[in-house]
């Protein structure tokens, strides 16, 4: 039987789910070699289109959009296995999940501390443990500077007094502290809320004025400092009017922003014009934002379900795919909004809370750096 030209077969391999490939691994030598290579790992992913994953008490569920260039739109579920789980005890109030550039990072704030880098098609863990139950981990990054990436973890501990931020660098197994301003404490909304994006950390961040405005705050990890990015393109409340906003990352490099009107229940979502990099942009570049959606208020959620919370990714600048709960069942749900198009899948797998975020799958193996560390207790 004729072979097919290299570059050919590598070019389809990549086109498929990674379910499929998971079961081409062991159908020949030559797609196991193939399928561990840099280049296809990198092609594969660029192609990947975003997943909702779920951890709850007992599984772990990745849950797939199928269909959206037409109005067929459903949603496939895949079980994942769970002999590569990334926690030893989940706690809803001291867990987080995020997503960094392919990998998962599931922070623990229970006892033993630390955080997880995970990849569940691969079954890779490793966990960094923090002995120290002074310290709370926030979130994960890297110096987007230099060619490799050496993952950083910012987090912080409480002092009698105030809290002090940390670096811990996977690398080096070293923790440092960080000087940050008043204005940037307390660190626990950068724990639920901070978005992952080219190395950095952003989060909404109130400002101290009573005007409403919000800031878009910022962790570069490159330079190791809390700083504002800039004024968010909406406010918190406008004429005694309470709005929800949702920071989520675009496009891989950009920022987008969700706003729904509790009063008016219009729903717009906005995104920056330009690709975001806090370690390059200039302290004068104005960061500009773009309307990009207005969606109708018709079959919105109102998105105060505290259980589960609320992610959405945007497909083809026109579709928004979004995961919460449902006040009225008190499910978890995915939503699909367009302007011709509304859908609702309730997720009813027998949990009633559960850890989620959106991520890419890949097969991109865990850093070496990764793994059991020396403990190392504050004074």
């Amino acid at each position: 039987m004729a072979l097919l030209p290299r570059e050919l077969e590598e070019e389809i391999l990549s086109r498929l789910p990674p379910q499929s490939l998971l079961q081409l691994i062991s159908v020949c030598k030559r797609w196991n070699v193939l399928l561990s290579e840099k280049s296809f790992i990198k092609n594969h992913f660029a192609r990947a289109r975003p997943h909702f994953i779920f951890l709850s008490n007992s599984n772990i569920y990745s849950i797939e959009i199928i269909g959206l260039d037409g109005a067929d739109s459903t949603i496939k579920l895949h079980e994942l296995s769970s002999s590569g789980i990334p926690y030893r005890e989940l706690n809803f109030n001291d867990f987080t999940i995020s997503s960094c550039d392919g990998f998962l990072f599931c922070n623990s704030g229970i006892f033993p501390k630390g955080t997880a880098i995970w990849n569940p098609w691969l079954r890779q863990v490793k966990w960094v443990e923090h002995k120290d139950k002074g310290f709370w981990p926030c979130g994960v990054g890297y110096d987007n500077t230099r060619p490799e990436k050496v993952y950083k973890i910012l987090g912080y501990i409480l002092c009698p007094h105030h809290e002090r931020a940390v670096i811990y660098d996977c690398a080096s197994h070293t923790f440092k502290f960080i000087d940050t301003p008043d204005e940037d404490r307390p660190l626990t909304h950068v724990k639920r809320y901070g978005v992952p994006l080219n190395g950095n950390l952003y989060w909404l961040r109130f400002t101290l004025d009573g005007t409403g405005d919000i800031f878009i705050g910022c962790f570069d990890f490159s330079r190791e400092i809390l700083k504002p990015l800039c004024l968010a393109p909406c406010q918190i409340f406008d004429t005694f009017n309470i709005n929800h906003l949702v920071l989520q990352a675009f496009n891989e490099n950009r920022l987008s922003l969700l706003k729904r009107c509790n009063k008016t229940r219009n729903v717009e979502i906005w995104v920056t014009k330009k690709k975001i990099d806090a370690s390059n942009n200039s302290e004068d570049e104005k960061v500009v934002w773009i309307n990009l959606l207005t969606l109708p208020p018709t079959n919105f959620p109102d998105l105060s379900n505290k259980d589960f919370g609320v992610n959405y990714f945007l497909y083809d600048k026109t579709t928004l795919i979004m995961c919460c709960g449902d006040n009225e069942t008190g499910w978890l749900c995915i939503y699909i909004f367009r302007a011709d198009l509304f859908k609702k899948f309730q997720i009813d797998l027998g949990f009633n809370r559960c850890c989620h975020c959106v991520y890419a799958p890949n097969f991109i193996p865990i850093p070496l750096e990764f793994g059991s560390t020396d403990f190392i207790t504050f004074c």
